[in-house]
């Protein structure tokens, strides 16, 4: 299989556009579920978008965590596929988030099924993986003070700035706890977008051990 890197962080860390210009600027392969990449998957994005927000709003009432997840991983199992398909291609290929920020989200939401994160993490591991580190006070601010967050990135039933900046401090936490036995570089992603860009190539183009 071929060698891939995971981009992972917090929700508005800059991933997508990190991404996109990795692609376009660097010339590695990414593969995603971010909207901006499904041009070529409309039943991944349809999916995602008219699922995701509703089944996480009502897990646990309307839809049991079961449920939910099941949907959720078709979306991880598009990824992992995607990667498959590029076995033996040159350069490195670039995930975005991976199951990772999934499990931890879903984990902290109360939406669980161990069976599906067992599955999860039976998948091929990254040669490595680099997380954009912004804090949430940070990322609140991106998110239009609430009005762009959705119910996958926030405690309570609204996006409040205190729900909104515990749950992705208690995320960060989650994460760097699931890919704790992985190669892990944490960039500052605060800087602006060229010099995120240039450590994200740096870290990924740089020989592993």
């Amino acid at each position: 299989m071929t060698d891939f890197w995971v981009l992972l962080g917090p929700d508005f860390a800059g991933k997508s556009s990190a991404l996109a210009r990795v692609r376009d600027e660097v010339g590695w392969q990414v593969v995603s579920h971010d909207d901006a990449f499904l041009d070529a998957h409309p039943l991944v994005r349809t999916l995602r978008g008219c699922w995701v927000d509703e089944a996480l709003r009502h897990a646990g009432t309307r839809y049991s965590a079961e449920l939910v997840l099941t949907v959720l991983h078709a979306v991880i199992l598009h990824q992992r596929d995607e990667l498959l398909r590029r076995a033996g291609t040159a350069g490195p290929v670039v995930m975005d988030s991976y199951y990772y920020k999934v499990l931890a989200a879903c984990t902290l939401l109360g939406v669980t099924h161990e069976p599906t994160f067992a599955a999860w993490r039976a998948m091929p591991q990254p040669a490595g993986v680099v997380y954009l580190d912004v804090p949430p006070e940070v990322t609140w601010q991106r998110s239009g003070e609430g009005a762009r967050a959705t119910a996958f990135e926030h405690y309570g039933p609204a996006a409040t700035r205190d729900g909104f900046v515990r749950m992705q401090r208690d995320l960060r936490g989650a994460m760097l706890a699931e890919i704790r036995d992985l190669p892990v570089t944490v960039l500052d992603a605060t800087a602006g977008p060229d010099a995120v860009l240039a450590k994200v190539a740096a870290a990924i183009g740089a020989p592993r051990c």
